[in-house]
């Protein structure tokens, strides 16, 4: 197949997705493979084809759910794995085990991981058997492992100057999981706050754990117990954004009026949801496409796995506004 590829000036896995009759190819570029097939005699070794030396021409995305910014982020990265040749194949697994095993089975060529359920011992077995591994969630580099991930620290800092500057000092934080990007937000909102001589008390610590329900159900509490008022909120992603407001409604707390609310991640949802949603735009099309951009060139072996960071920029909606009063 070497030799092929060498014959018509393309790429091994091109060579692959052409005899094979998968991949996105111009149908000259396959008639081109085929024929330099025919006339040099390749034969494939089907023996040897479920071995890791013989490429599936699939690309893994691991995650937990894809809901939300998940499916935005899925479809992204499919776009780019069709211009290079690809397939994706979205694989939702309940824990880091599942995510491990089929990894290993070969089922294919490179990986992106969003799945917090992987321990250390998880990393240390890819590393090993140098699984091209891209995660989005945590920060690790090896010869064939990189990460992906946003600022979320300047992502907090960047929610916490907007609303200070909007003129709110009593702000309640709706914290995410237990994640590098749940962490990170956390951080660098109370970093910059503090800076500012305001400290997030825990009695103004909510945790929505990235999800809608669960967002609403701990501000339902929380409006429940008859705590003063907060005059702004900032929600670690947009789906716990929005699970707050609707408790708000609910209250017949008005947003923005009396409570400005705040997400994160720019999913599509946000724009049409009432009031429109106020969020930081984290880049999920530019980390789609950079995931599926190195993982590709972890599997071609162009380069060492390295961290790369994807700034965010704020999306002013109606959510939010200037304190009154």
């Amino acid at each position: 197949i070497k030799d092929v590829a060498r014959g018509a000036g393309v790429s091994i896995t091109t060579v692959s997705h052409a005899l094979s009759g998968g991949g996105a190819l111009k149908q000259e570029t396959r008639d081109r493979i085929r024929e330099l097939d025919e006339q040099m005699n390749y034969m494939p070794n089907r023996s040897g084809q479920n071995l890791k030396s013989v490429r599936t021409g699939v690309i893994g995305l691991y995650v937990e759910y894809i809901r939300g910014f998940y499916g935005q982020l899925a479809d992204f990265m499919y776009g780019k794995c069709r211009e290079s040749g690809y397939e994706l194949d979205v694989i939702i697994a309940s824990d880091g085990r599942a995510v491990l095993n089929n990894l290993l089975s070969c089922k294919v060529d490179g990986a992106v991981i969003l799945h917090d359920r992987l321990c250390r011992q998880d990393l240390e077995i890819l590393m090993k058997a140098e699984m091209p591994t891209v995660f989005l969630d945590r920060k690790a580099a090896g010869r064939r492992m990189s990460s992906i991930l946003f600022d979320s620290y300047q992502t907090g800092r960047m929610v916490a100057e907007y609303l200070y500057g909007l003129g709110h000092r009593k702000i309640l934080l709706v914290e995410g999981k237990n994640t590098y990007d749940g962490i990170e937000r956390s951080r660098g909102f109370e970093d910059c706050l503090e800076e500012h001589g305001i400290l997030v008390a825990e009695s103004r610590r909510l945790y929505g754990g990235f999800d809608r329900k669960e967002a609403y159900q701990a501000a339902k509490r929380f409006l429940s117990e008859g705590m003063s008022l907060p005059t702004a909120v900032f929600a670690a992603n947009d789906d716990s954004a929005i699970g707050c407001i609707q408790a708000l409604h609910e209250a017949e707390i008005s947003v923005p009026d009396q409570v400005s609310v705040v997400g994160c991640d720019n999913i599509e949802l946000g724009q049409w949801f009432l009031p429109s949603l106020t969020t930081v735009d984290t880049g999920v099309a530019d980390m789609g496409k950079a995931a599926i951009e190195e993982v590709v060139a972890l599997i071609e072996g162009k380069h060492q796995g390295s961290v790369t960071m994807i700034p965010g920029h704020l999306v002013e909606r109606a959510s939010a506004a200037a304190r009154t009063g």
